[in-house]
């Protein structure tokens, strides 16, 4: 019998793809998106389950990141201040369109959402 091993993206310290056209959204996360969601104990367990993929939200702060024991930087670590997060999602939008990935109108309403709403609270 041949032997069959599971293949799996590098990943980034917090978990993402590396690999791709790494969108605004995946440059300036909010937390870990996965192409994948693993089973639960009463359904698919120790397998995998549906590949609708999973969100899983960074801490809102430092000290309950800490609680959790979670490795990847809280929101507040990363984003202290709302000015902080604009600026990572102007950065990764202008970087698109420099290199032909995303037209400027789009790049121009993400920035504009992120002035409007700070973080994002979903992805």
């Amino acid at each position: 019998t041949a032997a069959y091993g599971v293949r799996v993206p590098q990943v980034d310290a917090d978990g993402n793809d590396l690999g791709g056209i790494r969108s605004v959204h995946q440059q300036v996360p909010i937390g870990t998106y996965t192409g994948w969601n693993l089973g639960r104990a009463d359904r698919f367990e120790d397998g995998f389950c549906s590949l609708q993929g999973s969100f899983i939200p960074f801490a809102q702060t430092r000290a309950e990141r800490e609680a959790a024991g979670d490795p990847r930087l809280s929101l507040e670590e990363r984003y202290p201040t709302k000015e902080a997060y604009v600026a990572a999602v102007r950065k990764a939008a202008d970087q698109l369109v420099g290199k032909r990935l995303l037209l400027k109108p789009d790049a121009e309403a993400l920035v504009a959402e992120a002035e409007r709403g700070g973080v994002r609270a979903a992805p």
